[in-house]
């Protein structure tokens, strides 16, 4: 360990509580390369944290320390804690605090059934119960989620509340023989199953759930083309599933995300334009964001077969190019006939991409107001200043000049 230090000041006590139990926990204390974290919460790296309680819950004499000295100081909220030694799966230091009342029992929190759950501590989740600890219908997603169906099971028969994201979450785990005892225990489903089994990829799941009943939409199409799934999609589109725009959209997209609830973060099975390629010679639709999607996601190659067969697109293209910093790709797109508008400016400057926006201005393309606050809400502070220095308009003073 002699290469390594504590972020910043750490109780000297504890730390030689980790010196003379480290061999105990099952991962290294907290003890990181200082330039891999700048921030620092009370001596440990606040990205962290979970990693430095895992360690230190692993074992009750470090737990002990740690919940004692700690317990008036806010270091930690207790339910935070709680939900930490719950995740560990540490019975006996749940018993220990139980006992010492470290913990307001009254009020406990149903975030620790779901990681106890998740990380598969039958026996942690059925003490908790047994204490009166708060469930809900998140106990049986996580269970299904990471393919417990043992916890599942207790959970069921010991009446924890489920819903449709049960099966969802089975389905996107790829868990079928969990999707099939929930579906014979009576769980619902809707059509977030076929799409969480599309984006993951999961044919066989979506096909039992098709044979058994359960709806999709175009949303299944859709998640099987941006994760490029392209077996699931023919299979689908054989099958008779609906799609629409957001299909060819998807491909487009190539695997960024369509926003920040469903990208899956699954690397595509199929390159993203042989997906959109496929969809298009099978008659699927499509509109003026595919490109704008294709630009979103730096594809030129994408971008130029689009145009040339026939996509339309408009000044959104260019503006979510200046939104990745595609300069490339932005070129080409001014370079044939696309238009723009302020907003391209605006995204370059909320980016942070100085030389696609000096660029931009250079090629003529108009500026506003929002570009200066886009910069400044960025805190690109040499992009503010260049935009003013170069007559970019601030706030309120394009009303007073007109």
């Amino acid at each position: 360990m002699g290469q390594y230090a504590f972020v910043g000041g750490v109780n000297k006590q504890l730390n030689q509580l980790y010196t003379e139990y480290g061999a105990a926990v099952k991962d290294p204390p907290l003890v990181m390369k200082s330039s891999e974290h700048e921030r620092a919460w009370d001596g440990f790296a606040a990205t962290s944290t979970d990693t430095f309680y895992g360690s230190t819950f692993c074992n009750l004499k470090l737990a002990k320390y740690w919940l004692d000295d700690t317990s008036g100081k806010n270091h930690m909220r207790t339910g935070d804690a709680f939900r930490v030694i719950a995740k560990v799966g540490n019975l006996t230091v749940l018993q220990w605090a139980l006992e010492h009342k470290l913990f307001p029992w009254s009020k406990l929190f149903e975030g620790a059934c779901s990681d106890a759950a998740a990380h598969g501590h039958l026996d942690i989740l059925k003490w908790a119960r047994e204490k009166e600890c708060e469930w809900k219908s998140t106990t049986c997603f996580c269970a299904a989620r990471h393919g417990h169906l043992d916890i599942l099971k207790w959970a069921h028969e010991n009446g924890c509340p489920w819903d449709h994201w049960t099966c969802s979450a089975a389905a996107s785990s790829g868990h079928l023989d969990i999707l099939k005892w929930a579906r014979e225990n009576g769980c619902p489903w809707n059509a977030d199953t076929c799409t969480e089994a599309a984006k993951s990829g999961h044919l066989q799941v979506l096909k039992w759930a098709r044979a058994n009943g359960c709806p999709w939409d175009e949303k299944t199409c859709r998640n099987a083309a941006e994760s490029g799934h392209l077996e699931l999609l023919k299979w689908a589109n054989e099958n008779g599933c609906p799609w629409d725009e957001t299909t060819c959209c998807a491909a487009a997209l190539d695997g960024h995300g369509w926003d920040a609830c469903t990208s899956c973060g699954h690397t595509a099975e199929t390159d993203h334009l042989v997906v959109l390629k496929w969809a298009r010679e099978n008659g699927c639709p499509w509109n003026e964001f595919t490109c704008s999607f294709a630009a979103t996601g730096g594809r030129l190659d994408i971008l130029k077969w689009a145009r040339e067969n026939g996509c339309l697109w408009d000044a959104e293209t260019c503006s979510a190019a200046a939104e990745g910093g595609h300069l490339e790709l932005l070129k080409w797109a001014r370079a044939n006939g696309c238009p723009w508008d302020e907003t391209t400016c605006m995204k370059a400057a909320e980016g942070g991409h100085f030389e696609l926006l000096k660029w931009a201005r250079e090629n003529g393309c108009p500026w506003d107001a929002d570009t200066c606050s886009a910069a400044a809400e960025g805190g690109h502070l040499e992009i503010l200043q260049w935009a003013r220095e170069n007559g970019c308009p601030e706030e309120g003073q394009e009303d007073e000049e007109w």
